[in-house]
């Protein structure tokens, strides 16, 4: 149990007193450590708890380099010496620490709730950044915080960059994600009774740029489409300039959130893309080797020229979003150009983690089923002669049937398809077993024999198993998923090593 918490008699840089002294439900979580990070860097006493199983991880073991306190829970007389609680997904049933901080009545925030009361003075000028997207913003947030990281920026991400935190502090400007993450936090508003009666009033983010990469369906934060556009719209009316991609195959519902927010008075809408009429033009975007693309883009009077890192065209695309948007805000080209050329990508984001035996092991973090089919789409660019396997381990996206059939029809553009048990902390709808549902709809567009099906057992096939006896010479191995993939890389590339 964690040593009681002593709240700091002062303020810590730029923070209201609120967040002097907090805890993080879920700490370790997407979204949640850069959070910890960035308030712990500001001073802030920061505690979280977390699963038994990631007291001792990498990510908590992160945090505590940085001086947050990690643990499965607090007892109740600590909590009573806190001046906020933060906790980041849909709570079913009793939970001692939120029903504890009610009891003492100490605030409890949803996560963007905090985020907005940490972003608290950056709001003059060009001090604030945001990333929002039902998908594809892994990418874009990470790039904008590199971008823009000179030497006073700070940021607040679900997935950094390689090499870097997923929170830090700079005094002047803060890059924040706030698209949806994989740890399904705010499903659901924060019902009445975690709101404890000295909550503070509720405030939002208000950036002078926001990149909105996409507008989808998005289990289980946006069941359709409508819901989709009305957080697109509520997200983006916040900032005054809205950057978007306006490319004719990346997203179309785009064009319906532009068409609501020239409806009536708000923010200046700044299209990039390849027409003549986009704010900032595309002028040449291809392909230069297997590991990066030559950009050339227009903004007003500015240029920007540069190979930009990059597997795979949507990757590529979403970078030259951010570029879009940090020249927006002002920033020098050539600045900007010399910081792209050094990103060296995103964790775990087409991630190359190592090539044994001729067999290349690529890590993709992809959730949604573009992402999935785009991911898969640039392995297969990466593969020349050889074959496509994917190892995916799904998430709460597969809680209905149609949206096993999508998934299913995505997973078509490999050779190969190695179904793990779905993870998926929420009720399924319509289906009694996604990943029956899955494996039935990835067997309409691939043959029976080349699906395989991973349930836990002591006789089970490991995926990683399955993956190895059938790679050659050639082959791609792509890894998708954030909970137990990482792991099932990692001993695929022992495997290949061992053997080969």
């Amino acid at each position: 149990m964690a040593t009681a918490v002593t709240p700091t008699p002062t303020v810590p840089v730029g923070l209201l007193p609120v967040l002097s002294t907090v805890h993080l439900i879920d700490v370790t979580d997407p979204g949640m450590e850069g959070l910890a990070l960035h308030l712990a860097a500001r001073g802030a006493r920061v505690s979280g708890s977390t699963r038994h199983d990631e007291v001792h991880g990498p990510v908590a073991n992160r945090l505590r380099a940085a001086g947050v306190s990690v643990t499965e829970g607090l007892a109740p007389q600590e909590i009573s010496e806190l001046s906020a609680m933060v906790w980041s997904r849909a709570v079913v049933g009793p939970h001692p620490e939120l029903d504890a901080a009610v009891e003492h009545r100490v605030p409890v925030l949803a996560r963007t709730h905090a985020l907005a009361l940490t972003g608290v003075g950056f709001g003059g000028g060009n001090g604030l950044a945001a990333v929002w997207g039902s998908h594809s913003n892994a990418t874009a947030a990470a790039v904008l915080a590199h971008l823009l990281d000179d030497g006073r920026t700070g940021w607040i991400l679900n997935t950094p960059a390689l090499g870097k935190s997923a929170g830090h502090y700079g005094a002047a400007r803060l890059v924040v994600d706030l698209s949806p993450d994989t740890a399904t936090h705010e499903t659901v508003p924060t019902s009445p009774i975690r709101l404890s009666p000295g909550a503070v009033a509720r405030r939002a983010l208000a950036p002078a740029a926001m990149l909105v990469t996409a507008v989808d369906p998005n289990h289980p934060h946006h069941e359709d489409l409508p819901t989709a556009l009305v957080a697109a719209e509520h997200q983006a009316r916040t900032a005054g300039t809205v950057v978007v991609p306006d490319l004719s195959w990346w997203n179309k519902p785009l064009v319906l959130l532009r068409e609501r927010l020239a409806d009536r008075p708000g923010p200046e809408v700044v299209t990039v893309g390849p027409s003549s009429r986009c704010g900032v033009r595309i002028i040449e975007l291809e392909a230069v080797g297997s590991g990066g693309y030559w950009a050339e883009l227009r903004h007003g009077n500015r240029r920007f020229r540069s190979v930009v890192p990059a597997i795979g065209l949507h990757h590529a695309v979403m970078t030259v979003c951010t570029i879009g948007t940090a020249l927006v805000l002002g920033e020098d080209p050539d600045a900007v150009a010399q910081r792209a050329s050094r990103f060296d990508g995103v964790e775990g984001s087409m991630q190359h983690l190592g090539t044994r035996g001729g067999v290349r092991v690529v890590r993709s973090r992809a959730r949604h089923v573009a992402e999935v089919a785009r991911d898969l789409q640039a392995a297969g660019e990466l593969v020349g002669r050889g074959k496509v396997i994917a190892v995916l381990e799904p998430d709460g996206y597969v809680r209905t049937r149609a949206q096993a059939r999508s998934l299913g029809a995505a997973l078509a553009r490999c050779h190969r398809a190695v179904l793990m048990p779905v993870v998926c902390g929420l009720p399924t709808l319509g289906i009694a077993d996604p990943l029956e549902a899955l494996t039935e709809a990835t067997r309409e567009g691939l043959p029976a024999e080349r699906v395989h099906t991973v349930r836990t057992g002591p006789c089970t096939q490991a995926p990683e198993e399955i993956a190895f006896g059938h790679a050659k010479d050639g082959d791609v191995v792509l890894i998708i998923g954030t909970h137990r993939a990482p792991a099932v890389a990692e001993r695929l590339l022992a495997l290949l090593e061992a053997t080969r």
